[in-house]
């Protein structure tokens, strides 16, 4: 026998909220309402209660004593027209027997009514009231019941046709009560329709990330905090992505930068090994070709070390004042016999006095990058300047350039990236690390600075750049 499967409809997540907020909505306005119903239930009785009590004293003046059940009859046909139309009058002795009541037969009531609630009442205090089912006329009835010295006066009036109608009263309050709550219903439609928008925007980028898709930014998240709350999710998530993806690229360019040298350094030695026979100057050419590839992978892992070092961020370092101009010299000093052959004349038009506040290894690097960047690839018989553009409060103004060959456009926008090459395999050729520009970038940012590159229009490539005065002040 085959069973049928009733898929279960799953309810939206906004609609829970409509539906949670509903459910307590209409619980409380319930209760409201039932709490309202029997406050001013109990008021109009109240009140009708003290509305009959005058008559008991006036039936009670209007017997003659004592009293006995035609007495009784006489008195009340003589308040016809006082007594209000349809009021049931009970009569009853100490003893809580009834000897008159006008609405039944005196021998048709055989029961004591002295443990009636509300001669009870009476008995206790003086008088009382009870709303009860009469089993002697089987309807129900609000009674009202005074003690006097020899008996006891019982008015009573019928729920369904004088009390209730009174008690109903006026209804409109209810009406407004459920206009509140149809208004109350659609403000929650539109706020839970509000709520749920962080929601679905958040679902929407898990969905996104799980089928891989890069494409974050048609996501909209509201205004909002819970808005803010998601696009701080999905800033996070992005930001874990890039640097996962970026330590990926970073680890294949320096397993990719590092066999290149291990390669050749490997060659060369089995080469060695393998060649027993080999004269003396031909083993020497090997062990320097070796000798130089052993320098490139040093240069490699030094910088490395040093980018790895400046992102764990400045308070790695020591900082001192360092005077500009005397580091100039110093690079230029270190540099001459690589400036002399390739014909390249170096001006550092910088103050004498100008100091920065810095680390002198960084700021010697990034000068020493620049420069060895244009002996590398920007050609022969050409001029570096360095020059101070200005000083504000907080920074010095400077800019770099050569009048070189330049980069072309396309590539300037990712000069600054570790290991990026305009050209395949310049740096392999000219010995460097490829990591130059990218120390460049990040040791002026390491002192608060900024740095952009361009192609000068008379020819070279150009960096305008900030260094921080004090590392204390932004």
């Amino acid at each position: 026998m085959a069973i049928a499967l009733i898929p279960t409809m799953k309810i939206k997540y906004r609609y829970k909220v409509v539906l949670s907020f509903m459910v307590v909505l209409a619980a409380t306005t319930l209760l409201f309402t039932l709490l309202m119903i029997n406050k001013e239930g109990r008021l109009k009785i109240e009140r009708l209660v003290f509305a009959m009590q005058p008559y008991a004293d006036i039936l009670y003046n209007n017997l003659s004593h004592p009293v006995d059940s035609s007495s009784a009859r006489m008195a009340i046909e003589s308040l016809d027209g006082i007594l209000p139309a349809g009021i049931r009058v009970t009569i009853l002795d100490k003893e809580g027997w009834v000897f008159y009541d006008n609405f039944s037969a005196k021998d048709s009531i055989t029961d004591n009514h002295l443990h009636r609630p509300e001669i009870m009442m009476a008995l206790s205090s003086g008088s009382g009231h009870a709303l009860r089912y009469s089993s002697t006329l089987n309807a129900k009835y609000l009674y009202y019941a005074k003690e006097f010295p020899d008996l006891y006066i019982r008015t009573a009036m019928d729920y369904k046709k004088n009390i209730y109608p009174a008690v109903k009263g006026e209804k409109s309050w209810q009406a407004y009560l459920l206009l509140i709550f149809a208004v109350s219903v659609l403000v929650l439609a539109y706020i839970s329709r509000k709520l749920s928008k962080p929601y679905y925007a958040l679902k929407e980028f898990v969905e996104r990330v799980r089928h891989n898709e890069d494409d974050y930014d048609s996501v909209r998240f509201p205004k909002d905090e819970l808005g803010e709350v998601g696009e701080q999710i999905m800033q996070a998530f992005r930001e874990m992505d890039n640097s996962k993806r970026y330590k990926q690229q970073l680890t294949h360019n320096v397993a990719h930068e590092l066999k290149t040298p291990v390669t050749g350094i490997r060659g060369y030695l089995e080469t060695l090994l393998q060649e027993e026979e080999m004269d003396k100057e031909q083993s020497r050419f090997f062990l320097e070709r070796a000798y130089s590839q052993t320098l490139r992978l040093t240069s490699i892992i030094n910088d490395i070390s040093v980018l790895n070092k400046i992102e764990e961020g400045y308070d790695k370092f020591e900082f001192e004042k360092i005077n500009l101009l005397k580091c100039l010299k110093e690079i230029e000093g270190d540099l001459a016999f690589k400036l002399e052959e390739k014909k390249i004349r170096f001006y550092a038009e910088v103050r004498g006095s100008l100091e920065v506040e810095g680390n002198y290894m960084l700021i010697y690097s990034l000068f020493k990058n620049l420069i060895d960047n244009s002996i590398d690839h920007a050609g022969e018989g050409l001029e570096i300047h360095i020059k101070e553009r200005g000083v504000s409060d907080s920074e010095v103004y400077l800019s770099y350039y050569d009048t070189g060959k330049g980069v072309p456009e396309d590539h300037i926008h990712r000069i600054f990236e570790r290991f990026y090459r305009v050209e395949k395999g310049r740096s392999r050729k000219s010995g460097g690390s490829g990591l130059g520009l990218s120390i460049v970038k990040n040791s002026v940012l390491l002192h608060k600075g900024k740095i952009t590159a361009s192609n000068r229009s008379g020819g070279g490539l150009q960096f305008d750049f900030t260094l921080s005065l004090q590392m204390g002040k932004s």
